[in-house]
């Protein structure tokens, strides 16, 4: 089983609590952003609990699970195997800082599941995983971003949700936290060097650059990051998935037949179709950049 292990397909997510105050998340934001990493327990903390409310829904009932001796997975009293979704681990995975438990930190009294997708071909259900410290919830996935121990892979999350957990892995990013310590290791691949991108094949990876042009015939979109598709890195979506993708760039302005000669960030699995190839299923796969620049 690879240890990048990421659940089926979905569409538009799932909603999140919808209790969070908006000014509130913003200066969480702020703080993941601005706060150094010598202050970086105090603010991990608040921006988990922020996660947990804002990525699992409230029409999910909870299954209390305990940790498995195999990694990354939790059991529920059932027998039913859990993992948390929407993220990528590195193999080999590198290890928490500060940790007790795959990055857990501080006294944890419980687990708790939120399925939020259908089984794998292992027989492990995606969830949101919630860290229970008396009336208080800390969403796994955040901590696990932000110490950087996996790579933020949208499946499951909404934009709210999705928003956060990105801000978490661009803290330990800037941070050089876990995966991110070691630049040249770190999975982050610009668009011009196709050839390396090739080299991942099979891997989840992030990847940064120029929009060439744009294609489109009744089923694909096409991203073109050079001038030769033989060759070149190339990104595509689902015609039908289009409206959903504008959906979510029109949040920062933008929509897909709008995208040449823009700069962007996409994440996803590599393949090989005439040159390096990566699909998009999930609209939160795909940013726009203010600007250029690599890490």
């Amino acid at each position: 089983m690879s240890s990048g292990r990421l659940s089926g397909r979905t569409r538009a997510g799932h909603g999140g609590r919808g209790r969070i105050n908006p000014r509130w998340v913003l200066c969480l934001a702020g703080l993941v952003l601005a706060a150094g990493s010598a202050q970086a327990e105090e603010r991990d903390q608040p921006f988990a609990r922020a996660a947990a409310e804002t990525c699992v829904p409230t029409d999910t009932a909870p299954v209390n699970i305990e940790k498995s001796a195999e990694d990354g997975v939790f059991i529920a009293p059932t027998g039913q195997r859990y993992f948390t979704s929407d993220l990528y681990f590195p193999d080999p995975r590198p290890a928490p800082e500060d940790s007790g438990t795959d990055g857990v930190t501080g006294a944890v009294s419980g687990f708790e599941a939120f399925p939020n997708g259908p089984a794998n071909r292992w027989g492990l259900t995606p969830a949101w995983i919630v860290l229970r410290d008396g009336d208080a919830g800390e969403l796994l996935q955040a901590v696990q971003l932000m110490e950087g121990a996996a790579v933020f892979a949208p499946e499951q999350a909404d934009s709210a949700c999705a928003g956060l957990l990105r801000l978490a892995e661009t803290a330990a990013r800037r941070d050089h936290r876990g995966l991110w310590a070691d630049k040249t290791a770190a999975p982050v691949y610009s668009a011009a060097r196709p050839g390396l991108i090739e080299e991942k094949t099979g891997d989840y990876v992030i990847v940064r650059g120029r929009v060439v042009s744009l294609g489109k015939t009744e089923s694909t979109r096409y991203l073109n990051f050079g001038k030769y598709w033989k060759t070149d890195f190339t990104a595509t979506l689902k015609t039908s998935d289009e409206a959903i993708f504008n959906a979510a760039l029109g949040r920062s302005g933008w929509k897909v037949e709008e995208l040449a000669g823009k700069f962007v960030e996409l994440r996803g699995f590599v393949q090989v179709r005439d040159g390096p190839h990566i699909a998009l299923p999930h609209p939160e796969q795909l940013v726009v950049l203010e600007h250029p620049a690599f890490d």
